[in-house]
């Protein structure tokens, strides 16, 4: 039975950077998915955007590379946003972890994880008809909905559905003409108290152009549930679909822009921004969003926005825009019940309220990292792992300022 120094179950942007990250610490490293590739959302759920760049400034890290690798692929325009080609995405992903030598595990489904007291041993998945268990010394769950943690048994918040945002399901147009997304936002507003849209959550234009002038991705559908509850997911999912074609109409009867547009492609998975989050040595609160001073013992840099999606209309009634960047403590990204857990991405240990500034690309991009280099190194001491967070050219500073230390 192979053994491995981290195995990181969850292959979207955060397991991606997690892998990466690991195996650069000179772990020997295996990158599981259920899915057929890496990309997870970014790819599979259409959310074809590097969401929370900080724009004019480098995000650092493996953002930053992964960036300079689509802009050198031609996948990538910014459109306010840096917006990405998903089939390109998901080759230079697999092209990094390849020449880095990150073993890779696809259509694998995580359906045991074995402990003994407060270390995690090994993890099962199920490959078509094959059960395969595979051993580590550390394991980084990058799942999105902290599977990996309930099944080992690990404390983990489940917020209400009222904290939980909405679910949406991003669809592509093409053939839309003169696209002037400012102006279009505006007379969405203007529309909205004497045409109704069909999607009564949804109160706010959202949509952009994609690599082709002509081709925009909407983001326009909304429901409301429990998506870690299979039966919810379900119906959610198909109330999503038939949604789609009533929005597409009525931009059509509403927006000379979209006259001629049809639907060109739908994610075939469900956009789900918050199903579950670990309980963690060390929980991000509210608090932290309004204290000047950072957290000690800093692993990475997350957004500036808290608040958007809400399950009644777009902004929360606790929506706030951050001062500098939010920054993610150590403890935020190890789990409380065991000693061999670290998660990354939107599964870090916060507050419901406070999912909207870690669950964007590059944050998760960022915890993701830190996560990665913490499980290689054995999760060590602080001072040990900001060592190697800097040779990385992670960014720690909460003004987003590059640290010269190394």
């Amino acid at each position: 039975m192979k053994m491995y120094d981290c195995i990181v179950a969850g292959a979207g942007v955060s397991g991606f950077a997690a892998a990466l990250a690991a195996r650069r610490a000179g772990a020997k490293v295996l990158l599981l998915d259920k899915l057929s590739s890496v990309g997870g959302s970014a790819v599979y759920a259409l959310t074809a955007f590097l969401s929370g760049w900080p724009l004019p400034k480098r995000a650092g890290g493996i953002a930053d590379e992964l960036l300079q690798q689509l802009e050198e692929h031609h996948g990538l325009v910014w459109r306010g946003n840096a917006v990405f080609d998903e089939n390109i995405m998901q080759l230079v992903m697999l092209d990094m972890l390849r020449d880095a030598g990150v073993e890779t595990l696809f259509n694998a489904i995580v359906t045991q994880v074995e402990s003994c007291g407060r270390v995690i041993k090994s993890v099962t998945v199920q490959c078509g008809s094959e059960a395969i268990t595979l051993n580590a010394k550390n394991f980084v769950d990058a799942t999105g909905d902290a599977s990996f943690s309930v099944l080992a048994g690990a404390d983990v918040i489940t917020p209400d559905s009222e904290l939980s945002m909405t679910k949406t399901l991003m669809f592509k147009v093409h053939n839309v003409k003169n696209f002037d997304k400012a102006a279009i936002c505006r007379k969405f507003r203007e529309k909205l108290p004497t045409k109704k849209f069909p999607v009564a959550i949804q109160d706010r234009f959202m949509g952009t152009n994609m690599m082709r002038d002509d081709v925009v991705i909407l983001n326009l559908t909304a429901v409301a549930g429990d998506a870690a509850d299979p039966v919810q997911y379900n119906a959610m999912h198909e109330e999503l679909l038939r949604q789609i074609p009533e929005v597409v109409n009525w931009l059509k009867n509403e927006f000379e822009e979209f006259a001629d547009c049809s639907i060109a492609q739908i994610a075939p998975m469900m956009g789900v921004r918050y199903t579950r989050s670990i309980v963690s040595c060390r929980q991000m609160t509210m608090h932290d969003v309004y204290n000047p001073e950072p957290p000690e013992e800093v692993v990475a840099l997350c957004g500036s926005y808290i608040g958007g999606h809400y399950v009644k209309c777009f902004n929360s009634p606790w929506s706030s825009r951050v001062t500098g960047k939010l920054a993610v403590p150590y403890g935020a990204i190890r789990s409380r019940s065991f000693d061999n857990l670290l998660a990354a991405g939107r599964i870090i240990g916060v507050e419901p309220e406070l999912i909207s500034a870690v669950r964007l690309n590059v944050s998760c991009i960022a915890s993701g990292q830190a996560a990665g280099c913490a499980a290689a190194l054995d999760i060590p001491d602080y001072e040990v792992l900001r060592k190697e967070l800097l040779r990385q050219n992670c960014l720690l500073a909460r003004d987003d300022s590059p640290s010269t230390e190394k």
